[in-house]
C-alpha cells in the first residue's frame, strides 16, 4: 500500500505550520514547496521504508493537477513514477494514453529553485534524504523525503494531534536553534490571530496576520456570497509569497493557466453562475495599489496572457472602511468600469461606471452592473 496523497495547498499549510515564516526561509512555506512534497508523496519518494524510491526535481515539475485529483490509485500512482523517473517524452506518452492534457503547473526552469533552495534546505533541516553515493553533478534521482517528516502529511492527522506532531518532530529533528526559532515563532503567530479563511466550498486556510489579509477574508466569506451567484476562489497572494492555487482542478476546468512568477492580483475568483463564467479580479488595499487606470491595463494584459477573455473580467478594489485613510485618499483614482467594497460595510457595493455613450467614452458599465443595480441606469 503506497502512502495516502495530500493536496499541495494542504501540504503547504503544514509545512507553515513546521516551518513558520517569521523564522524559516519563505521558499520553505511556497506554493512550490507545497507541490513537491504532495508530488513526493503521490509517488512515494520516501527513504527508510522497504525500498526508497528516488526521485528528481523535474519529475515532481512535470506533474500535475489533473494526475494529483484524477489518478489516485496505487497502480496509476506507480504507472506514473515509471514514467516519471524515465523522462519528459515517457510522461507525456501516459498523459496521452490517459488522455490527459499536458498541463504542469510549474515551469521547467523551476527545477532549480526546488532543488537548489527548497530540496536543499529541507535536506539540511532533516526532512530530506539524498540518496548516498551519488557524485554530485550525477543525474541519477537522488532525493527522498524522510518517513518521520512524510508522517507529518497523513490526511487523517489533523488539529490537536497535527499540532502535537509538528512539535515532537520539531524538539526531535531539528537542532537546538532551529527549535528556538521555530517554537518562538509559533509563539508570536498565535498572539498575532492568523487570519483563518472558510473558502466558498468550505474549506479553510489562513492567511498571514496583516491588513490585506483581513480584507481579503471579508471579500472571500462576505463579499462574494452576495455578489456571485456561483463564487468559487481560484487563486489568492499573500505580501511576502507568490500566488497560492487554491483550486487547480477548477482552473484547468476552465482553460486558465495561471504563471505564478508574473503580476499577481491579490485574488482571483469566477463566478460558475453565469454565462460565460465571470472572473472577478479582487486588489485588497490596506495602505495602497487600488485598480486605477494603469492597474487596470495591466490586469486585462495579465488576464489575456492567462487564457482569461478580457470580456469576462470583472474588477473589485476592497478596502477596510470609507473612512479607512486609503480609501480616502485613493477612491478618486479607481478606474472607469470598476467596483469599490467596503469590509465595514459588507452588503453594499460601489460601482464607477460612465453614465452615457459618446463617441470618445464608450459604455463601459456590464450587464451585471445594470442588473444588480450597482450603478445608475444608462439610458
Amino acid at each position: 500500500m503506497m502512502r495516502p496523497i495530500i493536496a499541495p495547498g494542504e501540504a503547504a499549510r503544514r509545512l507553515e505550520m513546521i516551518f513558520p515564516r517569521s523564522a524559516f526561509d519563505t521558499t520553505l512555506t511556497s506554493p512550490i514547496a507545497g507541490w513537491a512534497v504532495a508530488a513526493m508523496i503521490y509517488i512515494d519518494a520516501v527513504a527508510g521504508e522497504e525500498e526508497t524510491f528516488w526521485t528528481r526535481p523535474s519529475g515532481l515539475i512535470w506533474q500535475q493537477d489533473s494526475v494529483l485529483t484524477g489518478r489516485t490509485t496505487d497502480a496509476e500512482r506507480r504507472e506514473w513514477r515509471r514514467a516519471a523517473s524515465k523522462n519528459r517524452q515517457a510522461v507525456e506518452a501516459l498523459l496521452d494514453e490517459w488522455k490527459i492534457a499536458v498541463a504542469p503547473r510549474f515551469r521547467e526552469n523551476s527545477r532549480e529553485t526546488l532543488r537548489d533552495d527548497i530540496l536543499a534546505s529541507l535536506h539540511e533541516l532533516g526532512a530530506v534524504r539524498q540518496r548516498p553515493g551519488l557524485a554530485t553533478t550525477s543525474p541519477a534521482p537522488r532525493w527522498a523525503l524522510e518517513a518521520s517528516f512524510a508522517d507529518l502529511f497523513l490526511p487523517q492527522l489533523a488539529d490537536e494531534d497535527l499540532v502535537r506532531a509538528v512539535e515532537e518532530w520539531t524538539d526531535t529533528h531539528l537542532d537546538a536553534g532551529y527549535r528556538l526559532r521555530a517554537h518562538r515563532a509559533r509563539s508570536r503567530e498565535s498572539l498575532d490571530h492568523v487570519v483563518t479563511v472558510t473558502l466558498p466550498d468550505g474549506q479553510r486556510r489562513t492567511l498571514e496576520p496583516s491588513g490585506s489579509s483581513l480584507i481579503l477574508k471579508g471579500v472571500i466569506e462576505e463579499w462574494a456570497p452576495r455578489r456571485l451567484a456561483d463564487p468559487v476562489l481560484l487563486s489568492v497572494s499573500e505580501p511576502g509569497q507568490k500566488m497560492d492555487l487554491t483550486d487547480g482542478a477548477m482552473l484547468a476546468q476552465l482553460g486558465v493557466q495561471i504563471d505564478v512568477g508574473a503580476l499577481l492580483p491579490d485574488a482571483l475568483l469566477a463566478d460558475l453562475g453565469t454565462e460565460p463564467v465571470e472572473f472577478w479580479i479582487v486588489e485588497a488595499v490596506s495602505t495602497d495599489g487600488p485598480i486605477d487606470t494603469r492597474r487596470k491595463r495591466e490586469l486585462l494584459e495579465w488576464a489575456a496572457e492567462h487564457h482569461i477573455r478580457p470580456s469576462s473580467c470583472r474588477f473589485l478594489t476592497a478596502f477596510a472602511s470609507r473612512n479607512a485613510s486609503p480609501a480616502k485618499r485613493r477612491l478618486k483614482d479607481l478606474a472607469i468600469g470598476t467596483f469599490a467594497w467596503f469590509a465595514d460595510e459588507p452588503e453594499s457595493e460601489l460601482g464607477w461606471c460612465l453614465i452615457k455613450n459618446s463617441e470618445d467614452a464608450p459604455l463601459v458599465l456590464d450587464e451585471r452592473a445594470r442588473r444588480d443595480d450597482h450603478g445608475p441606469e444608462v439610458p
